[in-house]
């Protein structure tokens, strides 16, 4: 191996270790299994063509998603003024490093999708362009904003686009060609998200840190509204001593499942809203889309079922009162009684919230037109998200060693791998492939959910939580 690519090596794995100790051993499992996953699936849904493309698709994204959320933001932390005294040339070395990985993928995106259908091509295009936005975007930069309202109209207005642009799209030159053109704006953003070390990176950095901190994840008491709700919540909980709502209400706002199941039914009736709109719009392409693609919004429950699991397995980003709930005269005095009251809660209320958010899916994809197997399809996705509320079920007295978006990226291998045993499934007995995958992944969810409560039990007192680190 050449000194340069050693060097390479050695500065992708320093900056993926900003982000976490074991990003990059995470990523470099997570990968491959991901990608074979999606391979095998369409291998045997499709045909071996279509199976090569979601491979090609699933590896240059699972790498793009990591070049964004993992590596620029550890590499720009490099970028410091003390490490450019050091070492001059690593400023140069992160831009070619950087671009290494970005241009590969979008070639890898270009060829693997060259001459599909238009719809398909315009999603590669939006995916093409956000992944530059979220790079500005994950290092402070407000332009990554202003990308992202200049691609929405891609996804959000597809019916607009005129007959002659999907006719372009669907040429099999159209995606290299727009990749080629892609070079000089990719280059421009990377040169932005590395500048030259000084006041400029101080003031990017700390852009960043506000950007960070208004992220959806965290636990926030902005709005009358909420404090409201908090409170109200908290009268309840305490007027019908529930211990373990109290629990979660002491541990920060936007944990009782209250505010989940009212956050649930309000995407679907706005998901209603909106395809009754376009139905009523008189535009014949928007009803059609609606009908095709209105069972899709109904999924929309089982991401904010994700948020909600997230939220009660991150306690320690909002500590809030939890030193004074732990000393309060009727919560438990022994750690495993204290836990196992906790673990009662977080695993009722992500119960809760999964039930909601797949019956709320259901109905919106039925009532968006949706036919059966479509609704078989949102059934069998609901039960392969089912494994993320196993996440709360930890030693909340030490901090996770994954991050939320690491977290995530852990349910998603596990849906993954229940995809393949699916796909073994189907080939060895011949059986369907979601609603096996589906089955295992309930069936998954039992065994870990049990073990890890009885884990959570043993721990130390799980509040205040991440004292232990």
């Amino acid at each position: 191996m050449s000194a340069r690519l050693a060097l390479y090596g050695l500065l992708w794995r320093a900056a993926l270790a900003q982000t976490h100790p074991y990003a990059h051993r995470i990523v470099l499992w997570l990968t491959p299994v991901l990608s074979l996953a999606a391979a095998a699936l369409a291998w045997k849904v499709y045909g071996l063509a279509t199976a090569a493309s979601w491979g090609v698709n699933a590896l240059c994204s699972m790498v793009l998603l990591t070049w964004t959320w993992g590596f620029l933001p550890g590499a720009f932390k490099l970028n410091s003024p003390a490490n450019a005294q050091l070492t001059p040339v690593m400023r140069g070395r992160l831009l070619e490093l950087a671009m290494a990985v970005w241009l590969p993928c979008i070639a890898g995106l270009a060829l693997a999708n060259a001459g599909s259908a238009s719809d398909v091509v315009l999603r590669v295009v939006w995916w093409m362009l956000a992944s530059l936005g979220l790079a500005l975007a994950a290092t402070g930069s407000g332009a990554g904003s202003v990308v992202f309202l200049a691609i929405w109209p891609l996804m959000g207005l597809p019916s607009f686009i005129p007959g002659w642009a999907h006719a372009m799209m669907a040429h099999p030159a159209f995606l290299p060609l727009f990749a080629a053109l892609l070079v000089a704006p990719g280059l421009a953003t990377i040169r932005t998200i590395f500048p030259r070390a000084g006041d400029r990176h101080w003031r990017q950095l700390e852009k960043r840190n506000i950007w960070r901190d208004k992220d959806a994840l965290r636990n926030r008491e902005d709005g009358r509204f909420m404090r409201w709700w908090h409170a109200r919540s908290l009268r309840r909980a305490s007027g019908r001593r529930d211990l373990g709502a109290m629990l979660l209400q002491g541990s920060g706002p936007g944990l009782q499942v209250g505010g989940i199941v009212l956050g649930i039914a309000g995407v679907g009736l706005l998901g209603l809203v909106l395809v009754g709109l376009m139905h009523l719009g008189g535009y014949r392409h928007a009803a059609e889309l609606a009908l095709k693609m209105g069972w899709m919004w109904g999924l929309l429950p089982l991401v904010l079922f994700q948020m909600h699991a997230l939220l009660l397995a991150n306690l320690t980003e909002a500590p809030a009162g939890q030193s004074l709930l732990r000393l309060t005269p009727a919560m438990p005095a022994t750690a495993p009684q204290f836990n196992r009251l906790l673990a009662s809660k977080v695993l009722r209320s992500s119960m809760v919230a999964w039930a909601m958010a797949a019956a709320t899916a259901l109905a919106c994809s039925a009532l968006t037109g949706a036919g059966v197997d479509e609704l078989l399809m949102v059934a069998c996705l609901s039960g392969l998200v089912l494994p993320t509320l196993i996440l709360p079920l930890r030693d909340h007295a030490r901090r996770s060693r994954l991050n939320s978006v690491l977290q995530w990226l852990l349910v998603l291998a596990i849906a993954g791998a229940c995809l393949l045993v699916g796909v073994f499934g189907r080939a060895i007995l011949g059986l369907p492939v979601f609603s096996t995958a589906a089955v295992f992944a309930v069936l998954l969810t039992v065994v870990l959910a049990a073990r890890r409560y009885r884990a959570m039990i043993r721990s130390p007192f799980a509040l205040p939580a991440g004292r232990l680190d």
